[in-house]
Order: C-alpha cells, then structure tokens, then sequence
C-alpha cells in the first residue's frame, strides 16, 4: 500500500507541477470542482462572524500537499503566547481515526488516533489541540471545555462554514502554484484568484521580502531519551559519517537537500506523505 500510495504522489505531481498531457484530459472534472467551490463560498459566513471574546485565524493552502502551514502555525503561536494570549488549535487530523466527534487531544494520544501534526502541535505549544472532521464542531468543542483568546485553525481554508477573522495561506515558493489548474487537472483547492481575498500570503523558500521566509534547522530530537541536541554539535558527530535520511514529508527532496547543503552525506529514504516511519 505504501509503495502504490507514493507512485501515485509522484504521478500526480508530474501532471500537476509538469506539462502533461493528462492535465487537460482532467478539464471537465475541474469544471465541476469550480462550481461545488463556488456554491460553497456563496454560503460561507462573511470574515469577522466568530463568537464573541474569541479570534479564528485561519493557516491554510491554496493547493494540495505540504507547504509549511503547520510549522507556520507553531511560529504564530508562540509569538501569540509570548505576548499573553491564551491560544488554542483545531485541526482535521489527517490520517487519524477521529474523524466524527470532535475530541480534544490527550498526552497519551498517538498519531494513529488523532494525527501527526496535532501531536507535535501540542507538544510545541503545550496549548488545548481539539481534532475532528468538522472545524465549527471542533471550534464549539475547543471554546466550550477551554479558556481561549485566539484560535487557530491548522488548515481549514476550504471549511467554509468555520468563521473567522483573519486567513493566512502558506505556499511553496519553488513549485508556485503549478500548472494553475484547479483539482485532478491541477493543484489548486480554489481558483487563483482567492489569494486577492486572503490577508497574508507566505512563500516558503521565496525570494520576495515582503512575504517570503525560510526554515532554519535548530537542533535534533533523540528519540530513546528525549534529548534535544544543538545543531552544531549534530554536525560535529555526524560530519564524516554517511547517514540514513528518512521522511515522510510531501515535499522530501527539499528536507534532503537542507541536509546536505549543512555538509552531510545521506542515503534518502522517502516515504508517502504522512506515512508512519518505523524503527529499523
């Protein structure tokens, strides 16, 4: 399953970021998406209609697959904290089995029951994570049960039913917005044009200053103790080793290529996005 899940990853992106000929046989479905978005966005509550004593900020994608919105989120809530808000997350839980009743998230929970990324959210922020399928039940779920200043939606820009206040999209500077074309012939979850509605736009790896940022590696995660160890001090034990570099990110060329542009020699191992990476 792993191995047909990545072949159709690589497969979409070669239609998506390249220019094949399967993306204007995909035309018409897109057609289709645009109307279902439209007839969406027509109903959805105007910005500013969130329940009072609270702010919604929304950290979403314009297209499909990993852009940095969650590590953009975790930067945003600690500045939020450190300037004495309390914050709280809601998030899908991509991958997870909660997927009906919203349910806030536990510290003996694991990725397989609530999903990876309200894991390490919470365990960064040390904020209340409340998962679910339905973002306005979780929103109810997170503010009845929680104490909360402003939330922040991991994702959630196409839930056009939750209400919020601000929206931040989060896009790739290096694969843009592909061949432009919304979903299966493109990438896009909206048509371009959304972008003018939203209040930021940032560009990971980007060149413009205005809107562009990039990640800076801080130090690594022993996994058997839980130690975190400075970068440099990474660098000065493992520079004359060849290492085993393993991810299951959306976008892994770009994780490997940060590694050897610090020095380090790496045999990859990529895996489907989001897939559990085991113990060898």
């Amino acid at each position: 399953m792993t191995a047909l899940r990545g072949a159709v990853e690589r497969g979409l992106n070669a239609i998506w970021y390249g220019n094949s000929v399967l993306s204007w046989c995909l035309l018409p479905l897109s057609l289709l998406v645009q109307f279902e978005v439209k007839r969406r966005r027509d109903k959805a509550p105007s910005k500013g209609a969130t329940p009072d004593g609270v702010m919604v900020i929304v950290i979403g994608g314009l297209t499909v697959g990993g852009t940095g919105k969650t590590p953009v989120l975790i930067a945003l809530g600690r500045w939020l904290q450190h300037c004495g808000y309390r914050v709280g997350v809601i998030s899908r839980g991509y991958r997870s089995h909660a997927l009906g009743e919203a349910r806030q998230v536990a510290p003996n929970d694991d990725a397989a029951s609530v999903g990876d990324e309200p894991l390490l959210i919470r365990r960064e922020l040390e904020v209340p994570v409340v998962v679910g399928r339905d973002r306005l039940q979780a929103l109810h779920t997170l503010m009845q049960h929680n104490a909360i200043d402003i939330v922040l939606s991991d994702d959630g820009l196409q839930h056009y039913q939750l209400p919020r206040d601000l929206e931040i999209v989060v896009l790739d500077g290096r694969r843009g917005l592909g061949n432009g074309r919304l979903l299966p012939a493109g990438p896009l979850r909206e048509p371009r044009e959304r972008l003018e509605e939203v209040d930021w736009v940032l560009e990971r790896n980007s060149d413009d200053p205005h809107r562009g940022f990039e990640y800076h590696i801080s130090g690594a995660r022993h996994l058997a103790s839980g130690r975190l160890v400075v970068w440099s001090d990474c660098l000065s034990q493992w520079g004359d080793q060849t290492l085993t570099a393993m991810t299951a990110l959306g976008q892994p060329e770009q994780f490997f290529q940060m590694l050897t542009t610090q020095g380090l020699r790496v045999e990859t191992v990529s895996l489907p996005d989001h897939d559990v990476i085991m113990p060898q």
